[in-house]
């Protein structure tokens, strides 16, 4: 459904280009939950950008990006025609940049299946809106609703329905569940993934939120300094970690009833075109050896997950 192939994805500046993503293989099966799992900064955003055709006119691309056998990216070309927005769509992190505050929420679906399906009936217009509405647990009077008199949870549910009308295939979700409390980050999730279901869907979840990720994906790929370094099956990946930024990413998680102190990470991801020489998470890494800061190590197959760490590449020469 998504596959890219040594795709490197940047940004132009005064002084040359900034490359956030270098390299980058990825491959997502239809009709599966694929979390996008890093820190701020490790170009999870620009990756799922890249897949929803909005990266800005000044980014630089190379590589292939193929969704839904449509190639997208070739090389420098990008060409979205007839993908952007009706085969792969966006939900954005904040629902207020999706929603027109002008409009209700009844027009802003109605328009949006008119551009989509041209030949339905205004009955059949209004009648498939208050489906989306339905769909996303919204009641019929949120039809006649500005945004402005919605609740947080439900301007996200709105949001929802208006990336449906098109009936895509891939929905890519940019941190969905930021800015919520955690009953809320729960609820939203358990409907995105009843939707992807329901409607067959492949969902990219983009987060920072590694419990929400249990929760939700069946495959997790982590990404850091716009590399994978760990791709695998959920929640095995979770729950036996290989590449140290996982496990450190698991153990900085609060733990239910403990008094413990929560552990963190030293350092911060580098900026993009400042990544160091060797493993890029090597300045943080615990594990580091020489080797680390000299080499970057490739990704490597390590029983039923894929890794980038020189350790495990020397296993697998015993």
């Amino acid at each position: 459904m998504v596959r890219s192939e040594e795709l490197g994805i940047g940004y132009e500046h005064d002084e040359g280009v900034a490359w956030v993503v270098e390299d980058l293989d990825l491959e997502v099966e239809h009709g599966v939950v694929t979390c996008l799992i890093g820190e701020s900064g490790c170009g999870k955003s620009t990756i799922g950008n890249a897949i929803s055709g909005l990266l800005p006119p000044y980014a630089r691309t190379y590589g292939r990006l193929v969704v839904a056998d449509r190639v997208v990216i070739d090389g420098d070309k990008m060409n979205f025609t007839g993908v952007r927005g009706k085969v792969v769509v966006r939900i954005a992190q904040d629902p207020a940049s999706a929603l027109n505050p002008y409009l209700t929420i009844g027009e802003q679906l109605s328009t949006a299946i008119r551009t989509h399906f041209p030949g339905l009936s205004e009955h059949d217009v209004r009648s498939k809106a208050l489906e989306l509405l339905s769909d996303v647990m919204l009641g019929e009077d949120v039809y006649d609703r500005y945004p402005h008199q919605l609740s947080g949870g439900m301007k996200r549910r709105a949001a929802i329905a208006l990336a449906l009308a098109p009936e895509p295939e891939v929905i890519v979700a940019d941190e969905p569940t930021s800015a919520l409390d955690a009953y809320l980050k729960y609820a939203v999730a358990s409907l995105l993934k009843k939707l992807q279901r329901e409607w067959e869907l492949t969902l990219v979840f983009i987060t920072h939120d590694v419990s929400i990720a249990r929760y939700i994906c069946d495959q997790v790929v982590v990404v850091y300094a716009g590399r994978i370094v760990e791709e695998g099956a959920s929640p095995r990946c979770l729950e036996s970690p290989s590449h140290p930024y996982l496990e450190l990413l698991l153990k900085a998680l609060p733990k239910r009833f403990s008094k413990d102190r929560l552990a963190d990470i030293p350092g911060m991801p580098p900026r993009p075109g400042m990544y160091p020489t060797g493993c890029k998470f090597h300045p943080r890494c615990p594990y580091v050896f020489e080797r680390c800061r000299q080499e970057e190590p490739p990704i490597i197959k390590a029983g039923d997950r894929l890794v980038r760490c020189w350790r495990y590449y020397e296993q697998s020469l015993t």
